[in-house]
């Protein structure tokens, strides 16, 4: 006989309870070319190796075990959240208990790190973070949450970001009023804005989490520019794929021009990588 389910989607005797939640879909940047890479280079093992070893930390850090973060915290006799792994996907869903602040701000400070800590190993994703009705355990994924969501990442995030649908960028702007100034919120600098409008975010500022007593993590920072170079490198040729880690290349540059009193030249990504220039086919 089965015991009482932590599963917060599970009603009495499991019954599925569709919930209002934050909900999170995250999708592995160019999976299939990953492995077809591999396959022509007859690289498989070592890249289920290291695909597998960073989807491990990546997901032990998404419950809070190792990073620093609080672990998976539980309320009363249910957890706050799930996290449902498939293949090259993540879906993570937070049911709500008030007006989503405190979910949506875990969402966002989990996801940056999860971001953070997988870039670093090259492996880069997108997302989408949407608000709506979700029921989410082991058998199924339901709600209108995940068709935003899905949305959100298929169509609207398309290059490596994780963004904020309107129903979830909504819900921040009434939390920033809860501020005197928005800009001392957590949200005005885990959140950047694009030039699409879209909101999306800013995971490199998990080199700042450490920076009042001992600045940003330098080597991690020079860590992420290296993985950008190798993709631009790799990807020269491919202007599909090129243009997306082009993409990552200038919000790397941008951060750097934003902490300008953190980082010298030396952290930038050199623009000839990612902005070529025309020239003539005779010289």
């Amino acid at each position: 006989m089965r015991g009482i389910s932590r599963n917060p989607y599970h009603g009495s005797k499991y019954a599925p309870c569709l919930r209002p939640s934050v909900f999170a879909l995250i999708d592995l940047l160019g999976y299939s070319a990953l492995i077809n890479e591999a396959e022509r280079s007859g690289r498989q093992e070592e890249l289920l190796n290291s695909l597998y070893a960073a989807l491990l930390a990546g997901r032990n850090g998404l419950e809070g075990r190792g990073t620093g973060l609080p672990e998976l915290k539980k309320y009363g006799s249910k957890d706050l959240y799930v996290l449902k792994a498939f293949t090259d996907n993540i879906v993570i869903a937070w049911p709500i208990r008030s007006d989503a602040e405190v979910e949506l701000g875990d969402a966002i400070t989990k996801l940056i790190y999860f971001q953070f800590s997988m870039s670093l190993k090259g492996f880069f994703v997108r997302g989408a973070i949407a608000i709506g009705n979700a029921y989410v355990d082991d058998i199924a994924v339901f709600g209108d949450a995940l068709n935003d969501a899905y949305l959100g990442e298929s169509k609207f995030a398309r290059d490596p970001r994780i963004i904020l649908t309107e129903s979830s960028a909504a819900a921040t702007k009434r939390h920033l009023d809860y501020y005197a100034k928005a800009r001392h919120s957590p949200q005005a600098r885990y959140l950047l804005q694009d030039s699409d409008g879209k909101w999306f975010l800013n995971y490199l500022e998990a080199v700042m989490i450490a920076v009042n007593e001992a600045g940003p993590f330098y080597a991690e920072f020079m860590q992420h520019k290296s993985a950008v170079e190798v993709k631009l490198q790799r990807y020269a040729n491919d202007p599909v794929i090129f243009a997306k880690y082009a993409w990552i290349a200038n919000y790397h540059n941008f951060y750097c021009d934003l902490h300008g009193h953190f980082f010298s030249e030396e952290h930038r990504i050199d623009t000839n990588l990612f902005t070529p220039k025309p020239s003539p086919i005779v010289n």
